[in-house]
């Protein structure tokens, strides 16, 4: 009697597979979800990320001279863009003086927006 029941929930299940198998659906792993949700963050971020950079529109800028122990990321902390995070303005001052890295140097002349452009930009 067990060996029946067992072989007629075995049959139960395959039935119920094969239903499933006939829409013609594939079901993904939580990690395959996760992936396929991951690459389509980085693609729309791929897609906004030049947009926001269009957007900033920086009219005025201003020549700044590196100071000892001073980063791109405290240059671009002192001369905010509004509607950038500090991270996007980093890469503007990048974009603006034409650097692949975010290394400066003590002595160096970097192009950054102006605080008067900032606040122009504000007020839009």
């Amino acid at each position: 009697m067990y060996q029946t029941m067992a072989a007629e929930r075995a049959g139960t299940r395959q039935a119920v597979r094969g239903r499933h198998a006939s829409r013609g659906r594939t079901r993904l792993t939580i990690a395959e979800g996760a992936i396929l949700a991951l690459m389509a963050l980085v693609l729309a971020a791929a897609a906004v990320g030049p947009s926001l950079m269009r957007s900033a529109d920086v009219r005025e800028t201003e020549t700044v001279k590196v100071s000892q122990n001073e980063s791109l990321w405290s240059i671009a902390a002192g001369n905010p863009v509004d509607g950038l995070t500090t991270a996007q303005t980093v890469h503007l001052i990048k974009e603006m003086n034409g650097l692949t890295e975010s290394v400066v140097v003590d002595g160096q002349l970097l192009t950054v927006p102006s605080h008067g452009d900032a606040a122009a930009m504000a007020g839009r």
